[in-house]
């Protein structure tokens, strides 16, 4: 008799508990409940990855910490509203992401024709170094491009600094002794951009015939950037605000730019004196602008009148005082601002006057 009055309360309890265990395991594991904690599209919504007016990421963003995997849209070209308000000085980045040291070796990186090696700051973001002849003209004329509203790496002018652990060096080794280095050029390399493998061509891309296409034809012959090939094209997936994946389509490399264009041995980077000689356009037939340019670029130097309007509609907007932001950025003299600044002002000027803005 005991014993049956004692069997049920048991029984009941252990039933009570397996119902329990099972809701809860239910729970945890349906697939609304992995969305929320692990979408990008989520973490985006949570009111992290709204852009402010400049164009640029809030400063508290928490983009996914992975590459895209998947292929977006393409996109070229993103409006910066008024463009007269942005700052030049960080461009697309920040004083608070800039590269903060110490600085750690990983390894050279031997690809392309200038001498890089690949760091991690003491914040654990990834970077390339960038050292030689190129630093200058590519930081100043990323922050020219971004300001037009094409997409760019995220990158610095650091005067010097010290890296810790290099280990034997090839091409770098002129350029960084015994750990330290003068005038790098900082690229970021956050993994949550896809690099992908092949570029795009000037000759067959989603926006061939398009102003926004033009307008980077036209970007590239204002900087005198001969050395815009298809190979220095490149594709970056990237997600969006919304947790999107975009494929922005980019020029990776400006390093040729602010020199004299030409050929395989006339040509120069960073050149105040031969700038200065440069033309950008040659004339106006008809609704085409020919525009002055002697490279790489695949695209041919001539360009609808409409579209060449709407450029220089934009590219207008830029003050002075903007431009000088941006060779200030890239470590330029004193002299070199003014200079550079006062050539680009021109050549501004000559396309408003070929056009009529």
């Amino acid at each position: 008799m005991k014993h049956a009055l004692i069997s049920p309360p048991r029984t009941v309890l252990l039933l009570v508990f397996v119902l329990t265990v099972l809701f809860t395991a239910a729970s945890l594991s349906s697939p609304s409940a992995i969305s929320r904690a692990s979408t990008p599209e989520q973490k985006e919504k949570d009111g992290k990855g709204k852009k402010n007016k400049k164009g640029k990421k809030e400063k508290n963003a928490k983009a996914p910490s992975t590459a895209p995997t998947t292929i977006g849209k393409p996109v070229l070209w993103e409006d910066r509203e008024d463009i007269s308000k942005l700052d030049l000085y960080y461009g697309i980045g920040s004083e608070e992401e800039m590269p903060k040291p110490p600085f750690q070796f990983k390894e050279e990186d031997t690809t392309g024709t200038n001498p890089k090696i690949k760091v991690v700051d003491a914040n654990g973001v990834k970077w390339n170094i960038k050292f030689d002849e190129e630093v200058h003209a590519e930081i100043a004329a990323s922050r020219i491009v971004w300001a037009c509203g094409y997409m760019v790496e995220e990158s610095y002018f650091v005067p010097s600094g010290q890296v810790r652990g290099v280990t034997k060096l090839s091409r770098a080794a002129k350029f960084v002794r015994q750990g330290s280095f003068t005038q790098g050029l900082f690229e970021k390399r956050p993994d949550n951009v896809a690099r992908r493998k092949n570029p795009w061509s000037w000759g067959s891309n989603p926006f061939s015939g398009t102003k926004e296409m033009s307008g980077l034809i036209m970007v590239n012959v204002l900087l005198c950037n001969w050395d815009a090939k298809d190979s220095n094209n490149s594709i970056l997936g990237m997600y969006d605000d919304d947790g999107h994946v975009k494929e922005w389509y980019t020029v990776a490399d400006w390093g040729g730019s602010f020199g004299k264009m030409g050929g395989f041995t006339s040509h120069s980077k960073w050149d105040l004196e031969k700038f200065a000689k440069q033309g950008f356009v040659d004339g106006v037939s008809g609704n085409t602008v020919k525009l002055n340019y002697s490279g790489k670029m695949s695209a041919g130097s001539n360009v609808p009148l409409e579209h060449a309007r709407w450029f220089a509609r934009i590219i207008s907007q830029l003050t002075d005082d903007q431009l000088r932001q941006a060779f200030k950025a890239a470590g330029a003299t004193p002299t070199e601002i003014e200079g550079f600044t006062e050539q680009l002002r021109r050549k501004i000027n000559e396309l408003k006057g070929a056009t009529r803005v």
